[in-house]
Order: C-alpha cells, then structure tokens, then sequence
C-alpha cells in the first residue's frame, strides 16, 4: 500500500493519531493559528454579504473580492486590533474597517479661529442693526433740544410737587412725537402741559411767584431763576424759558419747510402739466403728418398752443376754423387734379384750411 501503510494496523494507527491531533486541538483553543481565524472570519463575512446581495451561480470567490469596494487588500490586512482578538480565548467577528476611511480630525486652534468669526460676525450685525434703529428715531437739532428742554421741566416740577405731595398733571405727550419733525399739534400739547404744571410751582412757592409781572419775559424769567435758592424750582423756571424758545423755533423751521414743500409741489404739478401739454403737442403733430396736409404741422401747433396760454378758447376756435391763421397752406404740397393737367387755385387751398380744422375738431387728443 502507499503512504507508508502496508498492514491493516499501519491504518488504524494513523487514523487514531489523527483523531488524537484533532481532539487535541479541540481542547486547547489557544494553539490556533491566525491563518486559521482569519479564514473563518472572512467566510462570515462572505456568507453575510450572500445574504443580503443575490449573487450569480457561476460566481466566485476572487469576483466576488474584485467587486467589492476594499478588495482583498483590505481584508489581508493585519492589524492589531485583528491579532488580539485572533490570540484571545473567545474569539468574536468584528466588522473589518474600510480601507479608504479616514478619521475626522479638527484642530482646537481651527475651532476656536472659527467660532471667534462667527462671534465678531455676529457682533457686528447687532451693531449695524442698533445704528439703523437709532437712525430712525434719531432727532433733528430744533426737536432734540426741544425734548431736552421739555424733560429738564417735568423732572424740576416733579421733585417740588415731591416736597408738598403735590399732584404732577398727566400729558399724552412723549418725544417719540417729535419724530421725524415737529408737528404744530405737538406743540399744542406741549403749551398745555406748561400752564398744567405751572399752577404746580405757584402752589409749591406762591410768596415768590408773585413777584413774577403777568406779562413778564425771557429776561424777566431768568433774572428771577438767578435769585432764586431752590435748585429744582430754578431748573424749572429756566428749562420753562428754553421751551417757549425751542417752540419758536420748531415753528419758524416747521413754517419754512411748509413752504419748500408747497414749492416743490407747485413745481412739480407745473412739471407733470407741461409733460402733459408736450405729450398733446407731439400727438398733435403726429396726427396731422400721418394724413399729409398741406402745412407745417410743427409751426401750426407750435403757435396754437403759445396763443391758448393767453385765450385757451379763442386758440382752439381759430384752429378749428381758420388754422391757416397759425400756418399757412403751403400750396406746392397740394397735388394738381387730372394727373398734373389742372393747376393748384388758391380755392383748393381754401378747401384745404377747411379740411384741416375738420380733421382737428373732430380729432380727441
């Protein structure tokens, strides 16, 4: 017999001893190799992928690894995470990572440099935001001082109505009205607010009040305002004054620019009026060319419309007339009858004229 076995007994023992091998390699798990752990997990892997993707009959192994996104590289790469397992006790298939993929990597310092720009993007969109805001509340010269002026009085008329628990008079004013210019209105509401509160001061300090003329001044106001030891009061005499000031002058600015606006809106309706007249005159000459009438279109309706600026009604008769009075015919424009055989008359131009204001009267520009 070959390989060696020439008796029956020569057999058993070498399948005994094989079975012996086989047993012994059973017991100790530890004595298996890496090739060995490897080719089991890569049929796993094979046996999941059948699963879930219907392969040909005809295909094999090497296709099936040449199909594949990481090859067969990727699998007979050792790494070490594949060797600890291999030389551990229980040995359990992982998934294999993908031999293209990358950790992720963000520096600190790219984080932080990226967030600082989004905060200082941020920080100056607010900034932008709160100066447009200010923008539209923002005051003129003439209105600011005026609520200055205004909130100096009530914070003086309320520290003395304080010290005599006096009543402070309500106002529906507030310094948003002000805004985006003064408004005679507001003014009203200011004025009654003054002679409400002024019976607060007389009340707070009639002794002194009457020393003040029914018909004092600005200089007269003052000149008390200096004599007087009361602070809160002094702030209220003086920031009265510069209220009756501020309003004069909120109402001289207002007046004037009252009168801008009326000038530019003359001017603009003297505009729109002399576009207008300009359209009619351009379709008027458009009209009369489009018929080819023996006259100067330009110069008929040129001087038509120079004569209805003194007598609108007489032009337009006379042009419905007689509009040779603005133009005359030209007669070498009227074509000779009979083919040139009878000669222009200055009846045909009279025929012409009449045509003419004809055509005009019934004409709707």
């Amino acid at each position: 017999m070959s390989n060696g076995i020439e008796t029956l007994d020569d057999f058993l023992n070498q399948t005994i001893e094989k079975t012996e091998k086989k047993e012994e390699k059973k017991e100790n798990p530890e004595t298996v190799k890496i090739e060995d752990e490897f080719a089991k997990l890569l049929n796993d892997f094979i046996n999941q992928d059948k699963k879930v993707i219907a392969s040909p009959k005809d295909e094999t192994l090497d296709s099936f690894l040449s199909q594949s996104e990481s090859g067969l590289e990727s699998f007979i790469t050792p790494t070490e995470s594949t060797v600890e397992e291999s030389n551990s006790t229980a040995p359990v298939a992982q998934p294999m990572p993908q031999a293209n993929a990358e950790p992720m990597q963000i520096s600190p310092n790219e984080t932080l440099d990226n967030l600082s720009e989004l905060a200082n993007l941020q920080t100056i969109k607010v900034e932008k935001e709160q100066v447009t805001q200010e923008e539209k509340t923002k005051l003129k010269d003439e209105e600011k001082e005026l609520a200055r002026a205004v909130t100096n009085f009530r914070d003086g008329v309320i520290a003395l109505a304080e010290k005599k628990n006096l009543k402070v008079p309500e106002t529906d004013y507030n310094e948003d009205m002000l805004y985006p210019n003064y408004k005679p209105s507001v003014g009203k509401k200011i004025a009654q607010h003054l002679l409400d509160c002024w019976d607060v001061i007389n009340k707070y300090d009639p002794e002194n009040m009457k020393r003040l003329s029914k018909d004092a001044g600005d200089e007269e106001y003052l000149t008390f305002a200096e004599s007087l030891t009361d602070t809160d009061m002094q702030l209220a005499i003086i920031s009265y004054v510069e209220i009756l000031i501020n309003l004069e002058i909120c109402e001289v600015s207002y007046e004037q620019k009252r009168e801008i606006v009326q000038k530019n809106r003359i001017k603009k309706e003297l505009y729109d009026e002399y576009m207008e007249l300009q359209e009619r005159r351009a379709l008027f000459i458009k009209k009369l060319k489009e018929k080819n009438f023996p006259i100067n279109a330009e110069k008929l309706i040129g001087n038509y419309f120079k004569a209805a600026q003194k007598d609108a009604d007489g032009a337009y008769k006379a042009l419905t007339k007689n509009p040779a009075m603005f133009s005359p015919i030209e007669f070498d424009k009227i074509h000779p009858k009979f083919f040139g055989l009878i000669k222009v008359t200055p009846e045909d131009g009279i025929k012409a004229n009449q045509k003419i204001g004809e055509f005009i009267k019934k004409l709707k520009v």
